[in-house]
Parts: C-alpha cells; sequence; structure tokens
C-alpha cells in the first residue's frame, strides 16, 4: 500500500457522508458505526451470522475493478459476506448487498437453486430445454421470452435489494447518499438484459407484434419494480 499518511488523506477527502469503510492507520479498513448498525439490523432480523467486508485491491465484478467502483457483491457460494468497495461504497451498498444476501426476491431463490456447479456460476435461469431461436419471433414470443428469461429476475431481485435496503436506512435514519435519482433508476437498468440484448441479436426491422410486446414490457416495468420496491421496503418495517 501507498504512504498510509496519503492514503488516509484520499480516504478523509472523499467527501462521503455515509462511508462504509474509513481507514485506520496500522489496521486498515474499519467498518464506519453505520455500517455495523446496518449489519447487526440484518443478523438480529434473520437470526444469522453475517459480516460485510471490505473488498480486496484485486477483486472486479464482471472483469472491472471493485476499488473506486462504490459498489458490492454476494458471491452465490457464499451468503454469509457480502464485500463493499472501501474506497467508495456507501452505507447504501452495504445495507443493497445485505439484502441480496439475506432477503433475496422468490425468483433470485429460484435462481441460486439453478446455479451451475462447474465453478462458472452460471445461472440457469428457466426452462433450459427451450433455446430461444426455435420461439416463434414475429408474434412477439421471442422477445417476451427473453424478457422473461433474462431480464425479469434481476429486476426482481434488484428492485426488492433496493426496497429492503430504503426501508432499514429509513429506519435507522441513515441518508441513502445513493447516486442515482430515483430508487428504481438502478433496476431498471437491467431491461438491458432481455430488451438491449434482443435488439443487438435480432437481424431485421421488428414485426407489429414486435413493436406492441416491447411497448408492453416498457410500460409495464415501473409498476412491477415499484411493487417489488415497496415489498422489499417492508421487511423492516
Amino acid at each position: 500500500m501507498a504512504d498510509p499518511s496519503l492514503f488516509q488523506a484520499y480516504m478523509n477527502s472523499r467527501g462521503l457522508k455515509t462511508p462504509a469503510f474509513n481507514f485506520v492507520p496500522g489496521i486498515g479498513f474499519q467498518p464506519t458505526e453505520q455500517t455495523s448498525q446496518i449489519v447487526n439490523a440484518f443478523k438480529e432480523k434473520t437470526g444469522k451470522q453475517y459480516s460485510v467486508e471490505p473488498a480486496n485491491s484485486v477483486m472486479a465484478i464482471e472483469g472491472s475493478p471493485m476499488w473506486g467502483s462504490g459498489g458490492g457483491v454476494v458471491f452465490n457460494d457464499n451468503l454469509s459476506t457480502g464485500f463493499v468497495d472501501p474506497l467508495q461504497g456507501t452505507a447504501h451498498v452495504v445495507a443493497h448487498e445485505s439484502a441480496h444476501s439475506l432477503f433475496p426476491s422468490n425468483l433470485m431463490e429460484i435462481t441460486r437453486g439453478k446455479v451451475k456447479t462447474d465453478g462458472t456460476n452460471t445461472f440457469l435461469t428457466g426452462n433450459q430445454n427451450i433455446n430461444p431461436l426455435n420461439v416463434p419471433r414475429d408474434t412477439g414470443q421471442r422477445l417476451r421470452y427473453v424478457h422473461e428469461i433474462f431480464a425479469k429476475p434481476k429486476l426482481e431481485e434488484e428492485a426488492r435489494a433496493q426496497g429492503v435496503a430504503y426501508g432499514l436506512l429509513n429506519k435507522l435514519g441513515i441518508p441513502s447518499e445513493e447516486t442515482w435519482q430515483s430508487p428504481l433508476d438502478y433496476p431498471r437498468t437491467y431491461l438491458k438484459e432481455g430488451l438491449g440484448k434482443y435488439v443487438n441479436t435480432e437481424i431485421g426491422p421488428p414485426s407489429t407484434a414486435e413493436r406492441k410486446e416491447a411497448d408492453a414490457i416498457i410500460r409495464g416495468v415501473d409498476p412491477y419494480l415499484q411493487r417489488v420496491f415497496n415489498q422489499g421496503y417492508q421487511v423492516f418495517n
């Protein structure tokens, strides 16, 4: 590590109101009081052992370094530990990742039961006997299938985690300090896993039925996310 005094100066200059970790010379990253409050609340609610640790300097998410990302992750083979970026991670990230671990959505629980055991952590979501290319396209059925299989589980999981996080933070009086304007903005980005990939993969202009199906998915996503968010919000309230 670089000069500890310079590193501490950087940590003190982050401008975060609710950092997940602070740096103590001679000791290293230490959870803030707010992080401890959040973790304890989850442990008390579930009766399970759980901890949040600072991500190490070589840890990455989908190939991108976690340090400086402000993000976090819970690995499916170790749900008892959440890892959060110690540089830019906030109390909100701690609560969000803890929600993934201890209060997953119904779809995520089903998905976790179908994770491949070959070390790739690949989700076997839905009926894997159906190739999307074998689902009729012009009727809009293929688009709906791709959305339901690849996007919906992630949309639901992220909206629920946001709801749990906001509910607990509000109960504890901790500002969320999230960079998104709305709690649903981040979950909504997972439309790309369905609609986005579909548009980038299919060849030729969409049929009238495909356009109608896409419109229906887009119209329905926000009410759906709000319902799931509200359910998550009630976990601690």
